[in-house]
């Protein structure tokens, strides 16, 4: 499904492979955040979905600084009404790194632009300068947690660009946006599940000026049913992850039995681009952000503490990867670059062993047959990485802390280098 540029078939299929999961797992790769106690505020915030909805719009002016704030029904949807608001359509074009999620490069392709993919490197980012940027979009995406504002704001007004941050990655916190607040750009947010926040979804678009036209995504927000369904869902969540470990092994073989469940990313590749519409985010989805909005700043610290003091204690000490440096707050997750490719599977596997869990979604766009016809020319610096990173839990959890994860961490990379001496 959906594969293209395949060189050594065999070897491309064996990296393609998912982590393998714990049987009963220690931690999660996103915990949540919706608590018994946020449960109920984000329900009695839904009961005054205007009055939450303005005060939401509120805290998210104040900390970025901006002028405007519009509402969408997810960080996709917010993307796309990002991209029309500043004349996307049929004939524009929009500059983008390759390394991103495939909803990046559908929303751009929603707005009838046309995509151009460049390369991306783990220690210098995203290749803009390789692209002509004249009179063209730049999306801004912070691959692995690098601030691309600060590394290519200069490169993008110099060259005529008009700029998008999409901090969808972010911790939406008050010095994460205050660190955009002087950022000659939108800003576009995510609230959905999995991402730093741990909203049940939605999306917003911080503009420095109020818009001329309609200040929100055209459409009908999803009902009631669907969003409270999410609500459920994420209360469950974090539920389990407190849960005893007998619970936590019968939920993770019960996802394992679940349709669309795979060893393999070659099972979730898509076919076509999907087709992103604009809509404006509904009441649970506000009323959730606001709700967790309210103590992300103390998360965002926490997590920041625990990256450190996990990179302190195992980073020195680690042979067969080592860790990137991203700024605070603009990556959930600890990611790991190994030097050899292969060995991200057998690390994998010895973290499941201790019930750590991991994973990457880093396929690049360019690999993907729907989008294979947008890449500028090689990418040295993306096919390079993308067999060899890996994502491991970047927050504290009740039976995870710094030290722990840096002991299996360590254990892991023994573990390479006992299998490296007998292969």
């Amino acid at each position: 499904m959906g594969l293209t540029h395949v060189d050594g078939q065999e070897k491309h299929a064996q990296d393609l492979r998912y982590p393998p999961p714990p049987d009963a797992p220690e931690a999660y790769l996103h915990p949540g955040r919706m608590t018994p106690s946020r449960l109920a505020g984000t329900v009695l915030g839904a009961a005054r979905p205007r009055t939450t909805r303005d005060r939401l719009a509120a805290e998210l002016l104040s900390a970025s600084a901006r002028r405007a704030c519009v509402f969408a029904a997810s960080g996709r949807s917010a993307l796309r009404w990002t991209l029309e608001h500043l004349g996307a359509c049929p004939g524009t074009e929009v500059v983008v790194s390759t390394f991103n999620c495939p909803a990046v490069v559908d929303a751009i392709l929603s707005t009838g632009a046309t995509p151009v993919l460049v390369d991306f490197d783990h220690e210098t980012g995203t290749d803009f300068a390789s692209a002509d940027l004249a009179g063209r979009l730049v999306v801004l995406t912070n691959g692995l947690g690098i601030d691309e504002w600060e590394r290519h704001a200069g490169l993008v007004a110099e060259r005529g660009a008009t700029p998008v941050l999409d901090l969808a990655q972010a911790i939406p916190s008050g010095p994460v946006l205050g660190r955009f607040a002087t950022a000659d750009c939108p800003l576009v947010l995510s609230f959905g599940m999995g991402k730093p926040l741990g909203g049940i979804g939605g999306g917003a678009v911080l503009l420095s000026a109020r818009p001329a036209v309609r200040t929100h995504p055209a459409g009908r927000p999803v009902g009631s049913g669907p969003g409270f369904a999410a609500l459920r869902l994420a209360a469950s969540h974090h539920a389990v992850v407190h849960a005893p470990v007998g619970v936590r092994r019968a939920v993770e073989r019960r996802g394992r039995r679940a349709p669309g469940w795979s060893e393999t990313k070659a099972d979730h590749l898509p076919d076509r681009p999907e087709c992103i519409r604009t809509a404006p985010s509904n009441r649970w989805q506000t009323a959730a952000a606001r709700t967790l909005l309210a103590r992300v700043a103390e998360a965002g610290e926490a997590a920041a503490d625990f990256a450190d003091r996990v990179r302190a204690m195992a980073g020195p000490r680690l042979t067969a990867c080592r860790f990137t440096l991203p700024a605070p707050g603009l990556t959930p997750g600890l990611d790991l670059v190994f030097d050899r490719r292969g060995h991200r599977h057998a690390f994998a596997r010895a973290l499941a062993g201790a019930g750590i869990p991991s994973g990457w979604n880093y396929y690049p766009l360019h690999r993907m047959a729907p989008y294979a016809s947008y890449a500028t020319g090689p990418m040295p610096g993306a096919d390079h990485l993308w067999p060899r990173i890996l994502t491991v839990p970047g927050q504290r959890q009740p039976r995870l802390t710094a030290g722990r994860l840096a002991e299996a961490l360590l254990a892991a990379d023994a573990a390479v280098r006992r299998e490296a001496e007998h292969a």
